[in-house]
């Protein structure tokens, strides 16, 4: 690239939209160490230094960047660079906000739509800042995901006068520096575009190190690191605030001090390349721009459409119309749903989900996987059922932990009333190449009493290990249903395409669900019988009966057990 027009000084700050100001100004005062500097038109902005601002809060929905602040050194720059953006046909917008505290400013957005204003002059604050366990101390950057790589990079150097830093295989990934800081800016490519992370400085690796400690102590995760960037080689450490942003806090950024004879490096796209010292890539949520991960309700989640969503099939949907559903909050992270009564049904299998919901994510199987939960249900209504049997039979109303694999059709679930449970493992019809009777399904389940109270809770585990395979000869496969760490169920089995027994395939990928649910219908046993239910024929599936049912501390995992 040609040398760029240069205007920009620094990266003032960063303004972030978030649903409460108020939580999020409290966790960045506690937490992050940054002190409220001035308040106008129901925003918050904060400081870490002398300067009016690195951070500004903004009410709004959904969260994410409201705008980036970026300052040049006088009037006359903001002049020049007014009039290079006019040439260059910027469009600009006028200022919808009070800006206390900076001088006059240009808005306009850059090829992915984000909103930059770049102003001359932040006001200094005189008033000595107060103590703080933890404090950063600037604005670093932020990194923008995008599918429009070449434009904004082209954007970013003829607009603005920043320069290439660094690249990954070209335009994998791209850095961007205004100052001898190695980057200012930073692209990710993407399909959509959104802002990744946004950095705060800290002085260095003992500050670093104190910071994780303090997140530990305040029970903030830290979402990837400690850790080392290739590009920039500074040290990083990753967080979440509670309306889900990321946070990066970093140290020892790389400072490019000769300009002439800085050449960029192009790193491979490896692991090693974003975390030197240990090669592991970040979390599948953090590269979806999501600080916390979809079973993480610790601080308040809506549950449905973030990581999760009702099941369909077709015109059905699995969320009976008389639910009612509490998603978690900061103060009780748990997720319920409350059916007083049934009144979804269905005259095919489909009548098993009262309310089911699946994670959007899959996870692979090949080492093994682990779904877990505690669970709290209460069952009612079911006393005077038509069948006269128990009524803590879990077929009569049942809350649910699953585990359901797309592509072959197993599922693992258990499935908990008030004093009983059902250990089930399922095969949906699948069809098998080249094997007769292929697409039969199949059922087995198992009914286990527990010492266990109604609305009590317990931690429900199902677990998959897979067989060590030869060539053309598959090792036996094992699942397992643990309650409160003991196993309660345990099965073995060998895949096969032969009958007379219906295929059971290695599982590929699972998702987790968590339902309602009834059993009240025939179901195939795979080897050309049935397993007789209580209501074969769909008469009589919803009775009066309810379930209330509460899941807390969803966890997953892979490996060998």
């Amino acid at each position: 690239m040609d040398k760029p027009f240069q205007q920009i000084k620094r990266l003032g700050y960063v303004a972030i939209q978030v649903p409460d100001v108020d939580r999020a100004t409290r966790f960045y005062e506690e937490i992050i160490g940054l002190e409220i500097s001035d308040r106008s038109d129901n925003a918050v902005y904060m400081r870490c230094n002398e300067s009016h601002r690195c951070l500004a809060l903004f009410p709004g929905e959904p969260r994410g960047m409201h705008h980036l602040g970026l300052e040049v050194s006088d009037k006359n720059a903001l002049e020049t660079l007014r009039t290079h953006l006019r040439d260059m046909d910027v469009n600009t917008e006028p200022r919808t906000w009070s800006d206390p505290g900076i001088g006059d400013a240009i808005c306009f957005r850059d090829p992915n739509g984000s909103l930059i204003e770049v102003y001359e002059g932040m006001k200094s604050v005189d008033q000595p800042l107060r103590a703080s366990a933890t404090r950063p101390l600037k604005f670093g950057h932020v990194t923008f995901m995008t599918p429009r790589m070449t434009e904004s990079v082209t954007f970013y150097h003829d607009a603005l006068g920043f320069r290439i830093s660094d690249t990954v295989e070209g335009e994998l990934a791209t850095w961007m520096r205004c100052n001898p800081d190695h980057h200012g800016i930073a692209l990710l490519a993407a399909a959509k575009a959104c802002v990744n992370h946004y950095a705060f400085d800290i002085e260095n690796w003992e500050r670093l190190k104190h910071c994780c400690d303090h997140l530990h102590r305040h029970k903030v995760p830290i979402i990837y690191g400690p850790g080392r960037h290739g590009p920039g080689n500074n040290l990083f450490i990753y967080l979440p605030d509670p309306a889900g942003n990321i946070i990066e806090l970093t140290s020892e950024l790389l400072q490019v001090r000769d300009e002439a004879s800085y050449q960029p490096q192009d790193w491979p796209n490896v692991p090693r390349s974003v975390d030197v010292w240990r090669a592991l890539m970040p979390p599948g949520h953090f590269l979806e721009a999501e600080g916390r991960d979809f079973n993480d309700w610790s601080a308040g989640s809506p549950v449905i459409g973030s990581g999760w969503n009702v099941m369909q099939a077709g015109e059905f949907m699995a969320m009976d119309p008389a639910a009612k559903i509490t998603a978690p909050n900061e103060t009780l992270p748990e997720f319920k749903i409350d059916i007083p009564k049934f009144t979804l049904a269905s005259k095919d299998a489909l009548d098993h989900a009262k309310a089911m919901i699946l994670s959007d994510r899959t996870f692979p199987t090949g080492d093994g996987f682990s779904a877990s939960a505690e669970m709290a249900v209460v069952v009612n209504g079911t006393d005077d059922n038509p069948f006269g049997v128990d009524p803590n039979d879990p077929r009569l109303g049942s809350s649910a932990l699953l585990v359901i694999d797309d592509c072959t059709g197993l599922v693992m679930n258990f499935e908990v009333s008030n004093r009983r449970v059902m250990a089930l493992r399922e095969r949906f019809a699948i069809a098998a190449p080249e094997a007769t009777g292929s697409v039969q399904p199949f059922a087995d389940l198992s009914l286990i009493d527990l010492q266990i109270e109604p609305g009590s809770w317990h931690h429900y585990e199902l677990r998959y290990l897979p067989g060590a395979d030869e060539l053309l000869s598959p090792g036996p496969d094992r699942a397992q249903w643990l309650v409160d760490g003991n196993v309660v169920r345990e099965v073995e089995w060998v895949t096969t395409l032969q009958p007379p027994r219906a295929p059971i395939i290695k599982p590929i990928r699972f998702r987790i669900g968590l339902g309602i649910f009834t059993l009240l219908d025939d179901v195939p046993d795979g080897q050309g019988g049935m397993i007789s239910g209580l209501d074969p024929d769909y008469e009589q599936t919803i009775f009066g009966q309810g379930v209330t049912a509460r899941w807390r501390n969803v966890q997953f995992g892979t490996g060998l057990f």
